[in-house]
């Protein structure tokens, strides 16, 4: 949904001012714990009423009154019109970013404030039934008032949160006012067996968060397929939005083009389901015909990469695979076949990635933590030095030069591994390469990259309509791809997003 990393960044700050000052000037009693979450509850709620105005500031959203919007989109407002009627809702508030991105979203505060936001790139790139497919499927969060139900969810684990950080200063504070009372450490301990326990409590809240979410999604999903009564629309919209393929048939050599393509057994580590927020092309007029197996091998990814299930288990959204499937499934209640088949990825995931994917995925994690679980090792064999300086235990000053030397080779240890990490991770020998020829690949993942080089056009931003947005969307001649700008600097990124994004959109 449209409250992006800049909303939670202006909270986390908030919370973390109003947490510090908690820690400082409250007492670590019962009382300071229940004032430390009324805090939290309040800015929780200060969140939920002042986001969508934020939303409205740092997007630029071109606000169309109803009746334009019906003039315009006939096919939309009739949607629009139908859920409007069935759920007794009011109209929202319809906005459209003039950004060819495609995508959409809605925010506000119940289904009776709501804004559903489209983009140029929805309308340039969906045929109409698609584009009410995604449409309807946003009304699907306004009609299930998920802006409500996902504020109290997520609001959970921060109450959580705060009780751990809460323990953990108190027990920290406890300790060190009375460090000659036997009673006041045993409170000490048990303040911070309640951190760790809230800390886990925290991130299993956390994570049941984003299931919960997923399912709403699944509910917009089904939302969208009764509107339309068919769930073919949002299926086909979903492999747009998720694959980026434009397929060209000129003089008929689409299919067979993309099926040498499909078979090439070559991989590209460019799928990040966190970022890949653009909407990609499949069809988009009579000229423009849709290859299966393109489809199937991006799709692939999704249901046999063991990445795929990593990067689901930390998102807010389903695979786009398994959405389809789900839709798929809902096929026969509305008395239509499935349009998007899956019955062959398996065979181009084995003919791309043999049987098992497992294997590679336990090497491509052990090549991106093993330099991290080096300083882990090495901070756990120096907890024996740190709490003897703690407890002001004497040691053998031998004892002390031998850490000192473990630390200086370590870090030798760990300066090697990252660059080994980095030449896996970022080969030499680029080629050129169309974004149809990288979405079908199986055998990709964040660490396992390939080099290549890609020629088309930027079309618009990564987060469309988003002023501080550094990532963008190109396109070339086969589709759209999500390009994820990183320089490691936050201020140069925001500095890029300003500067540069703007004048980089429509040049080739």
């Amino acid at each position: 949904m449209a409250s992006g990393l800049a909303i939670t960044a202006l909270f986390a700050l908030l919370y973390a001012v109003v947490f510090v000052i908690g820690v400082w000037f409250l007492p670590s009693s019962l009382f300071g714990l229940l004032l430390m979450i009324g805090f939290t509850l309040l800015i929780i709620l200060f969140q939920y009423g002042i986001s969508p105005l934020i939303v409205g500031w740092l997007y630029s959203i071109d606000w169309i009154p109803y009746e334009e919007f019906a003039r315009q989109y006939p096919h939309l407002a009739d949607s629009l019109d139908k859920v409007v009627a069935v759920n007794g809702i009011k109209v929202p508030r319809l906005g459209i970013i003039h950004d060819l991105n495609p995508n959409a979203f809605t925010f506000g505060w119940s289904k009776n404030s709501a804004r559903v936001v489209i983009t140029d790139g929805i309308l340039e790139y969906l045929n109409e039934k698609e584009q009410n497919a995604v449409f309807s499927h946003e009304l699907g969060h306004v009609v299930h008032s998920d802006f409500i139900i996902m504020t109290i969810v997520f609001a959970i684990p921060l109450v959580l949160l705060t009780v751990a950080r809460w323990a953990y200063y108190a027990g920290w504070y406890s300790g060190r006012r009375r460090s000659s009372d036997d009673e006041g450490n045993l409170l000490g301990l048990i303040l911070i067996a309640v951190a760790v326990l809230a800390y886990i409590s925290y991130y299993l809240g956390y994570l049941i968060s984003l299931i919960v979410s997923r399912i709403r999604e699944y509910y917009a999903d089904e939302h969208s397929a009764e509107v339309l009564e068919d769930p073919n629309a949002l299926a086909t919209g979903l492999v747009k939005i998720a694959y980026g393929l434009l397929m060209d048939a000129n003089n008929g050599q689409v299919k067979e083009r993309n099926r040498s393509r499909v078979r090439a057994l070559r991989g590209l580590g460019i799928f990040d389901p966190n970022a890949a927020k653009g909407l990609g092309i499949i069809s988009v007029s009579s000229t423009k015909v849709l290859s299966m197996e393109a489809i199937q091998a991006a799709a692939a990814w999704d249901l046999f990469n063991p990445w795929a299930k990593y990067y689901q288990f930390r998102s807010t959204h389903p695979l786009p695979a398994k959405r389809i499937m789900r839709l798929n499934a809902q096929c026969e209640f509305y008395g239509v076949k499935p349009t998007i088949d899956f019955s062959n990825a398996r065979k181009i995931k084995e003919a791309q990635a043999g049987k098992s994917m497992w294997d590679e995925f336990l090497s491509d994690v052990i090549v991106k933590t093993l330099p991290a679980l080096t300083f882990i090792a090495l901070i756990g064999l120096s907890i024996p030095w740190v709490i003897s300086i703690i407890t002001f235990s004497t040691l053998p000053i031998q004892y002390t030069r031998n850490i000192i030397f473990m630390w200086a080779v370590g870090f030798y240890i760990i300066g090697f591994l990252s660059i080994v990490k980095t030449r896996f991770m970022y080969k030499s020998g680029f080629e050129a390469k169309k974004v149809v020829d990288l979405v079908t690949q199986v055998k990709v993942s964040p660490v396992r990259c390939i080099p290549t080089v890609v020629e088309g056009v930027v079309v618009g931003k990564g987060v469309p309509g988003y002023y501080f947005s550094e990532d963008m969307i190109f396109q070339d001649d086969t589709g759209l791809m999500y390009i994820d700008y990183r320089f490691g600097i936050g201020i140069v990124d925001m500095i890029f997003s300003l500067r540069t994004v703007r004048r980089l959109i429509g040049k080739r």
